[in-house]
């Protein structure tokens, strides 16, 4: 039986601790890729892009580079700044991945 006092302080704890998970880098990280990912959805016709690049990936890994590069150089600024955003946060979810596996086998040895 826990009294009325330690049941608000644990309440608190509780809340904080969420509130820390919540708002952690990884978090904000996963957060940052689905929305850029979800905005690059409203932004582009997906369907088109992809038809266009299986007709053109026919050609070869010299046509691939072309296309996405003219791609992404003829997109408007939104787009441009939420695929940014994406390789960034892909990117710094790849980094915590590997400081994840590396920090267990330091430990793990």
């Amino acid at each position: 039986m826990s009294s009325k006092i330690e049941q608000q302080v644990m309440a608190g704890v509780g809340a904080i601790y969420i509130a820390r998970t919540v708002t952690n880098n990884t978090a904000l990280k996963i957060y940052a890729l689905i929305l850029s990912v979800w905005v690059f959805g409203r932004l582009v016709w997906v369907s088109k892009v992809f038809g266009n690049f299986f007709a053109v990936e026919k050609n070869g890994l010299g046509s691939i580079s072309n296309y996405l590069l003219y791609a992404v150089e003829h997109t408007h600024l939104a787009v441009q700044m939420t695929l940014l955003v994406a390789l960034v946060a892909f990117a710094g979810l790849c980094v915590d991945i590997v400081r994840s596996f590396s920090a267990r086998t330091i430990y793990a040895a």
